[in-house]
């Protein structure tokens, strides 16, 4: 493939893209969930196949029982989506599943933002918290929270300041 995606589709996914620190209340629908797996799944991935699930915590009882486990600065970015997913991972060879659950929550948000929805990183939460009230029979790891769903862009980002190439770069 050597073809380059045309500036919206940039846009989209990268130059506008930014977490949202608040969102509509429009549902997310479980057609919009099952086209994002589809498009998760095709990522390359290491050599533990498998290894990560995704649960779409929808519900207010599964959006309440996950908030216990998230920071509380986190906690109403994650509570008021639509949607949280956690990402799950099942050890494999030492490290390995970690990787691939690092990648699946990045093709995560890209695929979340082709199909049009925005999402919200979350990395301050009790991972073992998570596991016991969502992986009780062992097996998975979270990983990996992401608030989906519309962005209120009424509500800007903060902005988000990022190195240029020559302070993040180098070519040897």
């Amino acid at each position: 493939m050597h073809r380059i995606v045309n500036d919206e589709a940039l846009d989209i996914l990268f130059r506008a893209a930014c977490a949202r620190p608040a969102w509509l209340a429009r549902p997310v629908s479980d057609t919009m969930l099952r086209a994002l797996w589809e498009l998760v799944r095709l990522g390359p991935i290491g050599s533990c196949g498998p290894a990560v699930q995704l649960l779409f915590a929808k519900s207010d009882a599964a959006r309440a029982r996950l908030g216990a486990a998230v920071a509380a600065a986190d906690r109403e970015a994650a509570l008021s989506a639509p949607v949280a997913a956690i990402v799950g991972c099942r050890p494999c060879e030492p490290g390995a599943g970690h990787r691939d659950a690092a990648l699946h929550a990045a093709y995560l948000m890209l695929a979340a933002r082709a199909l049009g929805l925005d999402c919200g990183p979350i990395w301050r939460f009790d991972a073992a918290l998570v596991d016991r009230i969502f992986f009780p029979e062992g097996g998975l790891t979270a990983r990996f929270l992401c608030a989906l769903g519309y962005a209120d862009g009424t509500q800007p980002a903060p902005p988000e300041p990022r190195p240029g190439f020559d302070e993040a770069c180098a070519i040897l």
